[in-house]
């Protein structure tokens, strides 16, 4: 959490002494980038942590204040952004970003369920593929013991 924390700090002091030097907000696209996607992670571990088994278990973390701090401390950010954008930007900038960051997260999530049903299939592939083997194997050791036996009787 606290490394999320830096780097969307980080990133937001590229985009204010970006600003202050005099450029365009769009010069600092990489650090916009780097501070909405240190947000993004930092959400989703703090929802991950809520919602695991083990803090439901205990009941609230230890650490609450200081996950409501890091929230804050990335609102705050945000709002001031969102200044800049409305600021420097161009007309619409901060209501096109807005979309931007909906559709990304939305292709995030999408792919992130993608990959999920990727590995699900190649996990059943896999299962098939061993069930077959043993199953062969278990039939071969059968035909095996009953030509053994055949063979003793003279059978065969």
């Amino acid at each position: 959490m606290l490394e999320m924390l830096m780097v969307a700090n980080s990133a937001f002091a590229v985009i204010k002494q970006t600003l202050e030097n005099g450029r365009e907000i769009s010069s600092a696209g990489s650090a916009i980038a780097k501070f909405v996607g240190a947000e993004d992670k930092l959400q989703q571990d703090l929802h991950r942590k809520k919602n695991s088994l083990w803090t439901n278990f205990l009941g609230k973390t230890d650490n609450d204040l200081e996950e409501f701090m890091a929230l804050e401390s990335i609102r705050v950010k945000q709002e001031k952004l969102r200044e800049y954008m409305q600021l420097f930007g161009r007309a619409n900038l901060y209501k096109d970003y807005i979309q931007f960051c909906a559709d990304a997260r939305k292709a995030r999530k999408e792919a992130r369920i993608k990959a999920e049903k990727r590995k699900e299939h190649i996990k059943d592939v896999i299962l098939k593929i061993v069930l077959g083997i043993l199953i062969t194997a278990m039939m071969a050791g059968v035909v095996t013991v009953l030509f053994v036996i055949a063979k003793k009787k003279g059978i065969i």
